[in-house]
Parts: C-alpha cells; sequence; structure tokens
C-alpha cells in the first residue's frame, strides 16, 4: 500500500500498487497477519479446525471462509546462495496420483528445492537438480532415474548409496529369516554394513565379502537345468538353464557392485569425511514422514490445497520461516494481497461496499416513505443498528 491523499474527515488514503484497491485505514495489516498465522498453524500442523478457529475466536466455517485468500499464496525455496557440501534427494508419494521430490541440505536437513511430478523419473530428477549448484556428493536411494539424472546435470558429484537402503534390498532377497547357511551369513554382513562409520570400518567390512566367497563360491555357481525340473515355469518359458539360488547371487553381487562404481562408501573419502552422511534417514524419517503425518491429519483436501500444505510443510523447515518473505504468483492464478483496514482481499472489499450501499439507500429510501415495507420492523432495526457509524 502506498500513500494516495486523505479523505473527506482527513484521514489518510491508501492504494495498493498491484490491484489498485483504495482504502483508508493505518496501513497495518493485523487481522489479515492472524489470519495467515492461524492458517499455517493449522494447515502445518496437526491441529483440527475447530481448535485453528479458536485462534481467531471464530466459528470453522468462519474460519474456512477467512482463510480462503491463503491457499493462493504459494511459498518457494530460495535457490542457495552457495553449494552445499553434500544433497540428499528422495520422493513421496502423496494423494491424487502425485509425487513430491525433495532435496535437503545435508549438513543441516533445511530443503532447498522440491519438484511436483507422477514418478521419480530422470526428468522429473533432471528438473530438481537444474535448480542447485552442483554439490559435492548425492546421496540416494539408489533409484535408477535420481542417478541417472545426477549423472547428466551434475557430472563431477560423486553420489553415495544410502546404506539402510541396501540393507533393505538384501533383506527383500533373503527374508528376514533365510534357510540356507550362506544367505544366514550374507544377511548378518548387510546388518554389518549400516554400523560402518569411518574409513577404518569400510576396509575391515570389504574383506567380509571375499570371505563369505571362499565359503559359499559353490552355492551361488550352481544351476538347474530344464531335465531337472521340466515343471518349473522358466522350463516353460524355454530357458535351458537358471541360477539355482538366484536370489542370494543377486544379494551378493549388488554388494561387489556397488563397491565397484564407488557409490558404497563414499562418505568415507577424505574430502567428504564427516560432512556426508551414509544414509537419506533425516529426509525419509524427517521431512517426508512430516508431509504424510501433516496429511493424514487433514484428510479430505482437494487436490490442489493438498499440495499447497505439502509446500508450506517444506518451506517451514527453512532457516527463516517468514511466509511474507517472498510471496509470489502462481503459475494461472492471481495473488490478491490483503487490504489495509480489513485484511481480507481487495475484491470482497468491493463487492463489501457496494452490498452496504445498496442497503444504506434501502433504509433512506424507506424512511421517506414513512413506512418500512417490504422489510419487517426487526429487521429494519437491526439492519439501522449494523450501519449506524457507516459513512459512505
Amino acid at each position: 500500500m502506498r500513500k494516495n491523499g486523505t479523505t473527506s474527515s482527513g484521514r489518510q488514503r491508501w492504494r495498493c500498487l498491484r490491484c489498485r484497491a483504495s482504502s483508508a485505514g493505518d496501513g497495518s495489516n493485523a487481522r489479515g497477519s492472524a489470519e495467515f498465522r492461524a492458517f499455517l498453524v493449522w494447515a502445518t500442523g496437526r491441529m483440527t479446525l475447530a481448535q485453528a478457529a479458536a485462534m481467531l475466536g471464530v466459528s470453522p466455517r468462519t474460519f474456512i471462509r477467512r482463510i480462503q485468500w491463503c491457499w493462493r499464496v504459494k511459498p518457494e525455496i530460495p535457490r542457495p546462495a552457495s553449494p552445499c557440501r553434500a544433497v540428499e534427494a528422495d520422493g513421496t508419494y502423496v494423494p491424487y496420483g502425485w509425487c513430491l521430490l525433495v532435496a535437503i541440505d545435508a549438513a543441516d536437513g533445511t530443503p532447498v528445492a522440491f519438484q511436483w511430478c507422477d514418478t521419480e523419473s530422470r526428468a522429473a530428477y533432471t528438473r530438481l537438480f537444474s535448480r542447485l549448484p552442483a554439490p559435492r556428493a548425492l546421496v540416494t536411494d539408489g533409484g535408477a532415474g535420481c542417478a541417472a539424472a545426477a549423472a547428466d546435470t551434475w557430472k563431477d558429484t560423486r553420489i553415495q548409496r544410502c546404506l539402510v537402503h541396501v540393507l533393505r534390498n538384501t533383506r527383500t532377497d533373503l527374508t528376514c529369516r533365510p534357510r540356507t547357511d550362506a544367505g544366514k551369513d550374507l544377511l548378518k554382513l548387510a546388518r554389518k554394513l549400516v554400523k560402518v562409520r569411518d574409513a577404518d570400518d569400510a576396509a575391515a567390512w570389504l574383506n567380509l565379502p571375499d570371505d563369505w566367497h571362499t565359503r559359499y563360491a559353490d552355492v551361488i555357481g550352481q544351476r538347474t537345468t530344464a531335465r531337472d525340473d521340466p515343471g518349473n515355469p522358466k522350463a516353460r518359458a524355454g530357458r535351458t538353464w537358471w541360477w539355482t539360488h538366484a536370489r542370494l547371487r543377486r544379494a551378493y553381487y549388488r554388494f561387489i557392485r556397488l563397491q565397484r562404481d564407488g557409490t558404497l562408501f563414499a562418505f568415507c573419502g577424505p574430502a567428504a569425511a564427516g560432512s556426508v552422511p551414509s544414509t537419506t534417514n533425516r529426509l525419509e524419517g524427517g521431512i517426508n514422514a512430516d508431509i504424510k503425518r501433516v496429511l493424514d491429519a487433514h484428510r479430505g483436501l482437494t487436490e490442489e490445497h493438498m499440495k499447497r500444505v505439502c509446500e508450506w510443510v517444506l518451506y517451514m523447515k527453512t532457516h527463516d520461516p517468514d511466509p511474507g518473505s517472498f510471496i509470489t504468483t502462481a503459475p494461472g492464478e492471481t495473488t490478491e494481497p490483503p487490504t489495509a483496514s480489513t485484511g481480507l482481499p481487495a475484491g470482497s472489499i468491493s463487492r463489501g461496499r457496494t452490498r452496504r450501499r445498496r442497503l444504506r439507500v434501502r433504509i433512506r429510501h424507506q424512511e421517506r416513505l414513512g413506512r418500512q415495507d417490504p422489510m419487517t420492523p426487526p429487521q429494519h432495526a437491526r439492519i439501522k443498528h449494523t450501519f449506524r457509524h457507516l459513512t459512505l
């Protein structure tokens, strides 16, 4: 709002440079600020609608009506001024078929970028990474789309595979209770992997797969032919032979492949020691879990409101969660700022002023005629009392 002369009574008049709405007031927006704070507390937390309405001293229906303008405020996370030493990236799936890709600074867990998509594809991660300067390391859960996008966008960035996800993949192949001795020993080896903390632990662990292969090389090398098991679906598909312990073999060679690619212990390198995490737990167990908890508490939101709630949850995790620091207009929609006098969008002010003027004219017309019809006496008295201080 900018000063725009005075009214006939000498009060300061204010004019919005964006929507050209004019209003007389002190330039403050206490009501709009209170509504927006109540909206953020309710949208980013697990507070019920009745509890949020009690903050403003109104009913839940009135609260819903007064925060309608808040949904049009779109938060945007600013681009980091300097490259992060390490970035964690992962996607979480939310209602209406959307996937939210989030990238955080591994040093303090602050979100630095997000991207909406339908699946964790290469194109989606490329769009996410193109908004950030190249970090020294990227911690990921091992998705093919994320690794391919990082290779295209950040060519010199090292990739650290989340060790917890490696353990999960091993459990998927071997189950939590393997029946063979080879499977039990390999699962123990995977459980020791998540306990690696430094280069010395990594060097000690790298000897374990070699010892395991020395003991069970004949087991993972066993083959089954179609003649030995003619009823097997693989034999019916036309295959002549297959690995007898395919899942065990896949779990073992996963360790070998990751070690050769340099993605198993990238966090132990001399340039990354102490600054690169070995897991994505801070992202998956922190921000992604908070988004799911908030959405569970606000079931029934529309698609657009659901996306806006997720964006505000991310923004409130930043260093300086000041919603007014960068309010921008979302694509395809307009953001009507609160006016100085009432805290409501400018359009509602003009509509309300027109409605009050019509009622005022109606009251004066009925008084000149000396009658109160078609309004009943209680209605006439109530309207006259409501607008007794109104000057139009």
